[in-house]
């Protein structure tokens, strides 16, 4: 059987002698593995399209559940990313966590989009990096299917204006009466607040559109970061790469 589809290569390793196999984000298939024979070599008629960050039309012939790479045209490699080590390594970071909330088998053109708007963006520094990560991680929860929803008091259901507390261990906002004394607890101005319902609802092209001034920035930052483990239920090597880079800049 023969399929087409658009993917991102969001992880490679070699295979052989010549070959890889890459892992690639579809829109219509979700995260699948693909064998590429022959992609090691420099005279690989299809190089770019194996290489990690690369978006391509890739055409794949399926056997016994087994898929191989047959064609590929490529759309865009995101090269410029190879160029930064700290754009590369937030790269590798919407790579992973994309693939966690990617269904194997299942369609996934939403997550894909993102992942490649996010790359586009850092590849062309259209927002301050700490901002286009939190945008991503935040955009990825509610394309996954995780809203962070901190309208309401998860706790009461009173609705919820200004500064609020977020309860990383519930994943809900609280009100003033219902937020416990310690804990594991973020408070959370209105400017992020704010920023963070506008990421959540607003459409692909305008999700990352938003000012904050530094501190309210970072505080959102750590918002997203810890909110996406919590939806993730894991951690991400990647983000410790990612946080090593940004130590050595």
């Amino acid at each position: 059987m023969r399929t087409k589809v658009k993917g991102l290569v969001v992880r490679e390793k070699p295979n052989g002698e010549n070959a890889k196999l890459l892992t690639v984000l579809t829109d219509v298939c979700g995260l699948i593995t693909v064998n590429a024979r022959g992609v090691r070599k420099i005279s690989a008629a299809y190089l770019k399209s194996a290489q990690l960050f690369a978006f391509s039309d890739m055409l794949l012939y399926e056997k016994n559940g087994f898929r191989t790479l047959t064609e590929a045209s490529l759309i865009t490699d995101f090269y410029a990313l190879r160029e930064d080590l700290g754009a590369y390594s937030l790269a590798c970071y919407v790579c992973e966590a994309a693939s966690a909330f990617a269904v194997p088998g299942e369609e996934s053109a939403g997550i894909l989009r993102l992942a490649l708007n996010t790359l586009y963006a850092l590849e062309n520094k259209s927002f301050p990096e700490e901002q286009i990560k939190a945008a991503f991680e935040l955009k990825l929860c509610a394309e996954g299917g995780f809203p962070p929803d901190i309208s309401v008091c998860g706790s009461c259901g009173e609705k919820l204006s200004g500064a609020r507390a977020f309860d990383l261990r519930s994943g809900t906002a609280l009100c003033g009466g219902c937020a416990p004394e310690g804990g594991e607890m973020l408070s959370l101005s209105e400017p992020v607040c704010r920023a963070a319902e506008h990421i959540a609802g607003a459409d692909m092209q305008k999700f990352m559109s938003f000012r904050l001034p530094g501190p309210d920035l970072r505080q959102l930052s750590g918002f997203a970061e810890r909110f996406l483990a919590l939806c993730a239920e894991r951690d991400f090597k990647t983000l410790k790469f990612y946080k090593n880079c940004k130590e050595l800049k």
